[in-house]
């Protein structure tokens, strides 16, 4: 019916455009209202369609109400995120989230944004508007948008690992009368928070009935989100064939929809899985395609898993060059998959302390203004009466006061927690990783260009073998304090390994970059150790490239720096490379020489 309903308004469309070649064609409110609600209802389902109805809408902007233009807008902020621009969808559903005056859009620009925020991983900001959709939820009238507000507070807290919260919410949502695609993603999201909490039991009926529903709504994602769970129990329990036959039965289908984020666990399951049962060429093989198509998620579990089990596959070949090296790949990868946990948790940690400080301010309010109706009642006693109780007042106002004062130092300290390094007390990599990205978009949206410099202290594990890890500390902190005095103001620096520091540096090239690293690499290179309690050499290797060579991307920027620098250290180390470099240094098979 939506289809045959559709196909009409485009034909009636199509009429409307050959007629305003000789006329100003005009659409009357209602028919301004109804195309806006089908345009809603087939978003998804058919863009193509959608796109004409928002382009015919676009000829009346001018005529619509302040409604009806927040709803356009929030159409239009679709349209961008589905092509990809997420910048300015979310440009615009913040601002319908500030300013709209339908509750009901401000609800859906909020459930939009904490979508981009899980995604990006930004997950204070996520927090801030899932509370605020929260307490707004009973201001809902349509039942389809409140279960669509309770379901994304399910995902967004699995996601962001509260699970007890995430199924709080699930059982919420199950305890209605809901059908369809909704019934199968609540099923689906109590089976991850229960997995999580170690309360999933894997012969329950509750894994069929999650099974079942997505496949009767012919729900292939979260069907197969299900079975990477069912899996991973089956590799605890030990039961690796069983696991490997479950993935391999849902692999072909799990491909066509070319959905990475559960391809990379069906694979990196799968490698683990033949590791456990013997099968080393089949555990390489799946090990080595997790790694291939995880290369674009942030803090990627399956990068983990597949790093770990090649490193044992090499181990076991007797590779010992190759397992060393996927053994560094995969320390990294598990650190940077804790280091987004932890983030993970002092957001939630944050937002939690912001709601316990609102609740202090409302009482304290609350008692301030008791407080002056005390007074007011007791302005006709007398005089030393009075006097005593103002100095009682002052006495009361001046300690809730400092309360509030310690709160707010209290919750300052808490976001440096979250966003320096505690020794060198620099950006730590959690927080570098958002603001370059932040740094980057801006450059690419201007077409700026962006460097990135990356460099390790030379020798320094020898450093710390032989002298001991205050030294190897006191180096940490004295390269990072001078090469911080030296950045420019804008300049983004952080500690993002044990000796391994980054900066990338807006509207700069990678011969700007390449100057600076040198000036960083010679004051590295002039500290002197003996306030240390010893004397011996400090110096770095750099690696340094720009948006001309690798492009606005986070990863390409450090992996390619990261390419300089093994170069540098290569080549004698205490020297800084250029990526351009890079490729004339390897040999016919790709080596470095």
């Amino acid at each position: 019916m939506i289809k045959l309903l559709s196909t009409i308004i485009l034909i009636c469309l199509s009429i409307n455009y050959s007629l305003a070649d000789n006329a100003d064609f005009e659409l009357q409110n209602s028919d301004i209202d109804y195309l806006l609600s089908e345009a809603d209802k087939i978003r998804s389902q058919h863009p193509q369609q959608f796109n004409q109805f928002l382009d015919r809408i676009k000829t009346n902007e001018t005529r619509l109400s302040a409604v009806q233009n927040d709803y356009y807008q929030y159409l239009l902020a679709y349209q961008y995120g589905y092509k990809g621009d997420f910048y300015q969808a979310q440009a615009i559903w913040e601002k319908i989230s500030e300013t709209s005056l339908s509750t009901e859009l401000k609800f859906r620009a909020n459930l939009s944004l904490i979508n981009i925020f899980a995604y990006t991983k930004q997950w204070s900001e996520g927090l801030t508007y899932l509370e605020s959709n929260l307490q707004n939820l009973h201001l809902i009238t349509n039942p389809e948008i409140s279960q669509l507000g309770i379901s994304a507070a399910a995902i967004f807290y699995n996601q962001l690992g509260q699970y007890e919260l995430a199924l709080k919410y699930a059982n919420q949502l199950n305890l209605l009368d809901i059908d369809g695609r909704n019934s199968c993603i609540v099923k689906q999201q109590i089976i991850e928070s229960k997995f999580h909490l170690k309360t999933l039991n894997i012969n329950s009926e509750e894994i069929k009935n999650a099974l079942n529903l997505c496949l009767i709504n012919n729900e292939i994602v979260w069907f197969n989100l299900t079975n990477t769970f069912i899996a991973k129990l089956h590799l605890q329990e030990g039961m690796y064939q069983k696991a490997i036959d479950l993935i391999l039965e849902n692999l072909e289908e799990i491909k066509k929809t070319n959905y990475i984020p559960i391809l990379s666990q069906f694979y990196s399951l799968l490698s683990k899985g033949y590791l456990a049962t013997g099968e080393v060429e089949s555990a390489k093989f799946y090990g080595n395609e997790s790694v291939s198509i995880s290369s674009g998620i942030l803090n990627s579990e399956p990068s983990m898993i597949a790093y770990e089990v090649l490193y044992q596959v090499a181990v076991l070949e007797k590779d010992f060059e190759t397992a060393l090296i996927y053994y560094i790949k995969f320390a990294e990868a598990e650190k940077s998959y804790f280091d987004d946990l932890k983030t993970k948790y002092l957001a939630f940690q944050l937002a939690q302390h912001k709601a316990v400080e609102q609740k202090v301010q409302i009482e304290l309010l609350n008692k301030q203004n008791k407080l002056l109706q005390a007074s007011q009642r007791l302005a006709e006693s007398e005089t030393e009466n009075n006097r005593l109780f103002m100095a009682l007042l002052i006495m009361v106002i001046s300690l809730l006061s400092l309360a509030s004062i310690r709160a707010k130092q209290t919750q300052k300290r808490l976001k440096r927690l979250a966003q320096y390094d505690s020794l060198t007390q620099i950006f730590n990599r959690g927080h570098f990783t958002s603001a370059a990205q932040e740094a980057i978009t801006a450059c690419q949206k201007n077409q700026d260009t962006i460097s990135c410099i990356l460099f390790d202290l030379d020798n320094f594990k020898g450093i710390n073998d032989k002298h001991g890890h205050g030294c190897g500390d006191w180096v940490l902190k004295h390269v990072a304090s001078t090469c911080d005095d030296l950045k420019r103001k804008q300049d983004i620096f952080a500690r993002i390994g044990g000796e391994e520091f980054c900066v990338v540096l807006s509207n700069c090239n990678a011969e700007m970059a390449m100057n600076i690293a040198e000036d960083y690499r010679k004051a590295i290179a002039a500290l002197d150790s003996s306030p240390s309690g010893y004397e011996f050499p400090i110096s770095a290797s750099f690696g340094v490239t720009d948006s001309q060579q690798s492009d606005y991307s986070l990863e390409a920027l450090t992996s390619n720096a990261d390419s300089a620098m093994y170069l540098a250290k290569h080549t004698g180390r205490n020297r800084v490379c250029n990526y351009a470099d890079v490729e004339s240094a390897k040999d016919a098979d790709g080596v470095m020489i």
